[in-house]
């Protein structure tokens, strides 16, 4: 079985957005599932507690890696249009998005502003444990260095694979209407 899951820290989404998400994972993920919420005020059966309240925002995403066996995280501001089964294709390596396609502009800046190729608003795992290890030992330091987990997991060398195919894309690419589309730095719903 698949554990899927999103995050709900803080007050930047309403409860909708979790709601939503279920409801498209449900309708377009025919793969057996448990569904998730990562979040620090539990309501419903499917809650489940922040484990390390110090932790702020997009930190809680990282801190995902402490559970094993087959996961998918999803950010809140996306949108399943159709079927999602092709994230579950291979569970080798840990699995986020390419960025390149609405970062490509970008390109001459990154080593400027610490900017990465990847994002994370969907990753897939199955033991990432050592990860999230690293990141706590010297958590302060990389709360100091990085923005998000993008530029942890980019810049820290950790191992990584990038979904393949074009079924999920960036309302920053112009496209509106894909398998997945991402609502990266939007912050709207449909």
């Amino acid at each position: 079985m698949v554990n899927v899951y999103c995050v709900k820290w803080g007050t930047k989404y309403e409860r909708s957005f979790v709601e939503k998400l279920k409801e498209s994972i449900e309708k377009h993920f025919t793969i057996e599932h448990k569904f998730n919420c990562f979040t620090d005020r539990p309501e419903k059966d499917y809650d489940v507690p922040v484990t390390h309240p110090e932790l702020r925002g997009v930190w809680h995403k990282l801190s995902l890696f402490q559970f094993t066996g087959e996961n998918l995280f999803f950010d809140l501001d996306i949108k399943i249009n159709d079927n999602i089964n092709f994230l579950t294709d291979e569970w080798k390596t840990f699995t986020c998005i390419d960025s390149t396609p609405w970062k490509k502009h970008k390109l001459a800046t990154l080593a400027i502003n610490n900017d990465t190729l990847i994002n994370t608003s969907i990753m897939r795992w199955t033991d990432n444990k050592k990860v999230f290890d690293r990141f706590i030992e010297h958590r302060d330091l990389y709360l100091r260095l990085y923005t998000g987990i993008d530029r942890f997991i980019w810049n820290e060398g950790i191992t990584h694979t990038t979904f393949k195919g074009t079924a999920i894309s960036s309302w920053q690419e112009g496209i509106e209407n894909n398998t997945i589309v991402l609502y990266n730095g939007k912050y709207v719903w449909y």
